[in-house]
């Protein structure tokens, strides 16, 4: 389900891209259209919230019994009474041993359990690190064109095909060291040879030669790669944290994307002008063979598991020949 958000997001943005190419190419203010088209789906969902029923887990929260019941009938029309009843007593279940875990311990308490609790440390670490992994690795400098964003979407499928099969590990394993090399190849060899200003960074010539298609080739499969792997699975990586402070985990894990993101979106002209686009994109490079790296040594596969597994799992170190070992 986290894979299919995932992809979701990358039909927009390919969608979007879409529209942007399409209105370009219109006379006029017709680029404004690219901006006030953006209302179109807030609209769609609002429309749509009238049909969706409320939360069985939250009116339940509230002490709603009956009108959860009448919920459950709607979703599930033919089950029976003592069914919507027993369920409704496991979501009661489910709400009292999460909430009182949080009642026992105020919010400051739970966040520095993070940060004082090996196990849980190690957790939350070992998912923000492949969370800034997908973004140091220069994936947001490449965005603007379409074929990128189609790559991003059609791969983003095969990671939803791919990720309950193969696993996590062995996933992250080649499509992250596939993004070192493919950058490598892309920008810090092949720019090398394309003469661009590094002042304005326009190209100085119209009569690229090979290394246009060599470029574009590369950048395609970085897309895929990135796409089909960290892309999804740094969202994934939650999955490691106990249940416990998974809220201020993920949290975590999200300022760990927006704020890897800021660096990259403040830095990269800069880099490209002062360090030329080999050494920027080179930069990048480094970056995804350090990711390469952490998933090898410290990332484990956790396919399969039932939270408690998971649990086990991390209270062995980072848990990689642990998790082999549960896996056979």
């Amino acid at each position: 389900m986290v894979a299919f958000n995932n992809m979701s997001v990358t039909f927009g943005q390919l969608l979007a891209s879409a529209l942007g190419a399409g209105f370009a190419q219109v006379k006029g203010e017709w680029w404004r259209a690219t901006v006030g088209i953006g209302a179109a789906p807030a609209l769609i969902l609002a429309g749509l919230l009238v049909f969706c029923p409320e939360s069985p887990r939250q009116l339940v929260s509230h002490g709603n019994h009956e009108a959860a019941k009448a919920v459950l009938l709607r979703i599930c029309p033919t089950s029976t009474e003592e069914q919507r009843h027993a369920k409704i007593m496991s979501i009661e279940l489910s709400l009292n041993e999460a909430t009182q875990a949080m009642t026992e311990q105020s919010l400051w308490v739970t966040f520095k359990r993070i940060f004082t609790t090996p196990a849980t440390g190690r957790a939350v670490l070992t998912a923000c690190m492949v969370m800034a992994i997908s973004q140091l690795g220069g994936f947001n400098t490449l965005i603007g064109w379409n074929y990128v964003s189609a790559t991003n979407f059609v791969f983003s499928i095969v990671n939803i095909v791919l990720v309950d099969r193969l696993g996590r590990r062995i996933i992250l394993t080649v499509t992250v060291l596939g993004m070192a090399i493919y950058m490598m190849v892309a920008a810090a060899v092949t720019f090398s040879y394309i003469p661009v200003n590094t002042s304005t960074l326009e190209l100085e010539t119209d009569q690229v030669g090979w290394p246009g298609p060599v470029v574009l080739v590369a950048i395609i499969g970085y897309v895929a790669c990135f796409s089909s792997g960290v892309a999804t699975i740094a969202w994934i990586g939650t999955e490691l944290i106990p249940l416990e402070v998974r809220a201020l985990g993920t949290m975590l894990n999200t300022v760990t994307c927006w704020s890897t993101n800021i660096i990259i979106a403040s830095t990269f002209l800069s880099m490209m002008k002062n360090w030329t686009p080999s050494g920027a994109f080179g930069f990048y490079t480094g970056m995804c063979f350090v990711g390469w790296l952490f998933v090898i040594f410290f990332y484990p596969e956790c396919k399969g598991m039932p939270l408690e597994a998971v649990r086990e799992v991390i209270s062995h170190g980072f848990g990689v020949g642990y998790s082999k070992k549960w896996q056979k």
